[in-house]
């Protein structure tokens, strides 16, 4: 009886002997219970289960402190902030990625949640001609980007948007001065197309903008100083709307023409079509809000198959699966 029983058991053993390692698996996932919260975390970040997502997110974090998953998912939470997209949410996703920053600041993936601070403003701005605060939180928080990381695979991205952020600035001022010039309030006139002068000197309008300052000197009585702004007109926007109607005023003050300043005039033959084509476009017709672009290279990834919050389909949700622990630096991520 008993060399029967045997046989079975020895046949039973044979023949589970190539499934060793499926057999396994589930007991490593269980001696990584971080790892587990962490997949189930990033499942439900992939179905637009936020807040799901976050408890199991916060789970990890309370629990594991030392987990080598904690840069990972604390990124996470901000993201999945981020990809909400509601107002409160963008707040919480720019204090979350900012925590990021304190916690984990020289971890690859500190420049990409510096942008997105930046881009939870982006998001809430307005046009020029209203209300100004998101786009100059934008504006000081891309800044940051650039001065923090000038080493960043997302440099060029976050100068491109400073630009464009520029750009709706100072389009508001100088609306503002245009205002105070139609209504003869020269001086107001002057402190705003100085300010653009100084603050956005490649704001796509600035001939414009030199010109009506000198327009507003010269109703002021102060033509000496109203011919050096006709002057710059002429000689480093030679090809602008305004350069010949201030030769007509130099001439009419009997002050010195220039010539157009060389590189200047190599810059605006290789600029001019760029400038009406691009910015044309971009700031040409928009509804509330300017179509500054949101877009970005910065993580988390998706798949192209989708990546709106509002879609049936998100697409795939990642993250760099490169974890590295505080304080150590690391080599940037390949892009």
């Amino acid at each position: 009886m008993r060399k029967l029983l045997i046989l079975p058991l020895f046949l039973l053993l044979l023949s589970c002997g190539g499934k060793r390692v499926a057999s396994e698996a589930p007991g490593t996932d269980l001696n990584e219970p971080d790892r587990v919260l962490y997949n189930r975390a990033m499942r439900d970040l992939e179905k637009n289960k936020f807040t799901v997502a976050r408890l199991t997110l916060q789970t990890l974090i309370n629990t594991y402190p030392d987990s080598e998953f904690l840069p990972q998912a604390k990124y996470a939470l901000a993201e999945s902030f981020y990809r909400e997209s509601s107002s409160s949410a963008m707040n919480q996703a720019e204090a979350e990625f900012k925590d990021y920053i304190t916690f984990f600041p020289t971890t690859d993936l500190a420049d990409d949640a510096q942008l997105k601070v930046a881009l939870t403003h982006l998001r809430r701005m307005e046009k020029s001609d209203r209300d100004r605060t998101q786009a100059l939180l934008a504006e000081a928080e891309l800044k940051t980007m650039v001065e923090t990381y000038p080493d960043s695979p997302l440099l060029d991205e976050a100068k491109s948007k400073l630009r464009a952020v520029q750009e709706v600035l100072a389009d508001g001022v100088f609306r503002i001065g245009n205002f105070y010039l139609l209504k003869k309030s020269y001086a107001a006139a002057i402190d705003r197309y100085k300010e653009i002068a100084k603050k956005y000197p490649d704001f796509s309008r600035t001939p414009e903008a030199l010109f009506n300052l000198a327009e507003s000197m010269r109703h002021s009585n102060n033509e000496p100083e109203s011919a050096i702004y006709y002057a710059r007109v002429v000689s480093e926007y030679p090809f602008s709307e305004r350069a010949n109607e201030a030769k007509e005023r130099l001439t009419a003050m009997n002050m010195p023409v220039p010539e157009p300043n060389p590189v200047a005039l190599a810059r605006a033959q290789q600029t001019q079509h760029e400038d009406r084509s691009i910015l044309g476009k971009m700031f040409g017709v928009f509804n509330r809000r300017p179509p500054v672009p949101t877009e970005t290279e910065a993580a988390s990834t998706q798949d192209e198959s989708g990546g709106q919050p509002d879609s049936k389909d998100p697409g795939t949700f990642t993250i760099d699966p490169k974890v590295v622990q505080p304080g150590k630096p690391p080599a940037k991520k390949p892009r």
